[in-house]
This record gives structure tokens, sequence and C-alpha cells, in this order.
């Protein structure tokens, strides 16, 4: 059996949500407002100004 890196071993010890239920999203209807034009909305991945979040690289396991 392959081991696992220690950065993702199994955590639920320590982990203070675990056994909590799942949440329950909330997505709202997306509103036609505050539109890029077609080319930067092709280079930027959205047309929605609104919904433009760059990534940031920050976040996830095994930094």
């Amino acid at each position: 059996m392959p081991s696992k890196p220690a950065c993702c071993d199994d955590r639920a010890e320590y982990d203070e949500l675990n056994g909590l239920p799942i949440a329950m999203a909330y997505v709202p209807w997306q509103q036609w407002r505050a539109i890029y034009e077609v080319e930067k909305g092709f280079h930027r991945g959205t047309i929605f100004e609104e919904l433009d979040k760059p990534f940031k690289g920050i976040g996830g396991c095994c930094k």
C-alpha cells in the first residue's frame, strides 16, 4: 500500500469541523450587467466583470 505524503495525512482528529453536516450552497441568479467586450471577456475567461476573480495561487494542500 503506497504511503501518503505527510501534508495529506488524515487530520480528522484535529479538524474542528469533522462530523458536521455538509453545507447547502446558495447561488443567486446571474444578472446581465457590467458585461465585458467580447475580446476582453475571452481573455479574462468570463464576460461578467463581477465574476472576474483572478486566481492568486493561495490555499490547498502540500505547499
